[in-house]
């Protein structure tokens, strides 16, 4: 999984310590939600005191050099925790790490991630890039439709081979999810839908700490839960938002622009549905069942 935007190729140079918690998830599935609430239920604090890239580095991002982003890492005095959009096939997995992998519907995910495109500064991103590489003319991406049914189209039969820093499309996602599913009985690893913690967030955040070995208490998961919720980071984006500090937002506030379950399916034309249906193939049965639906129960 390495391209232009990341490369897991670092995670066989990083020094883990027993008790990292990594959190790996497609883009746009709630990767910057799970990374606060881990941070909070390590520290005991529901107030952060650092932005959250400097706290929870991506660690395979190529904006940064890896020895910037392992400096920073061994640095840190906690337990640690880490983000990273590879799929879990592409990591490293000693049992004393825990990994913390989400999902989200498809079709939220896809809007989601053009809302993404809309916001970010790709001139900013490709010159970080390019000074952490060394290589100056870091080419741009392809560019996908802006008419919202021929983006949710294209993202439907897009086969871009994936990067770990996606997804570009429906098969990248599909790889995600079915390599988390493959390892998710396995007693360091927990999957957790973003639907579920929409719905009952306190309990979702006492399910991740009790994964945790944390032993807290209902009203600190409930101050978790108000202190992780979609206006009280938007209000507080430029910390909230991942690389707010380094301006790669036209505007940070906008990372959070539609929180929750957008519905987006009831929507949209029925022949993109159907083709939705169909592509959706790639995973099985039981798998769809737990993408478009959630519940912790069926994934663990």
């Amino acid at each position: 999984y390495a391209g232009v935007m990341s490369d897991n190729g670092r995670w066989g140079r990083f020094e883990r310590r027993p008790g990292d918690t990594v959190i790996s998830t497609p883009s746009k599935c709630g990767t910057t939600w799970m990374q606060h609430i881990v941070a909070m239920l390590i520290l005991d604090t529901t107030v952060l005191d650092l932005p959250i890239s400097a706290l929870s580095p991506w660690l395979d991002a190529r904006t940064h050099t890896d020895i910037e982003v392992f400096d920073l890492l061994a640095a840190q005095t906690h337990r640690r925790t880490i983000k990273t959009h590879t799929p879990l096939d592409g990591v490293p997995h000693p049992t004393d790490v825990s990994f913390i992998a989400m999902a989200r519907h498809p079709l939220d995910v896809a809007l989601s991630f053009r809302d993404h495109q809309d916001n970010v500064d790709y001139s900013r991103v490709r010159a970080m890039i390019g000074e952490a590489s060394g290589f100056p003319d870091v080419p741009p991406r392809e560019q996908p439709p802006t008419d919202p049914a021929a983006y949710l189209a294209w993202w439907i039969d897009n086969d871009i081979e994936p990067d770990g820093a996606g997804p570009y499309g429906l098969g990248d996602f599909c790889n995600s999810i079915r390599a988390c599913w493959g390892v998710r009985t396995d007693p360091n690893v927990l999957l957790v839908h973003y639907s579920d913690l929409c719905r009952d967030p306190q309990s979702e955040i006492a399910r991740i700490a009790e994964f945790l070995d944390l032993d807290v208490s209902p009203k600190f998961t409930a101050a978790v839960a108000v202190a992780t919720s979609f206006d009280r980071m938007r209000s507080n984006a430029e910390n909230t938002a991942p690389f707010a500090d380094n301006s790669s937002w036209s505007d940070p506030t906008d990372f959070f622009r539609v929180g929750g379950d957008r519905r987006c399916a009831d929507q949209i034309d029925g022949a993109v549905l159907d083709r939705f249906g169909e592509r959706l193939k790639l995973l099985d049965p039981e798998q769809q069942e737990w993408v478009l639906r959630g519940s912790s129960v069926v994934a663990r």
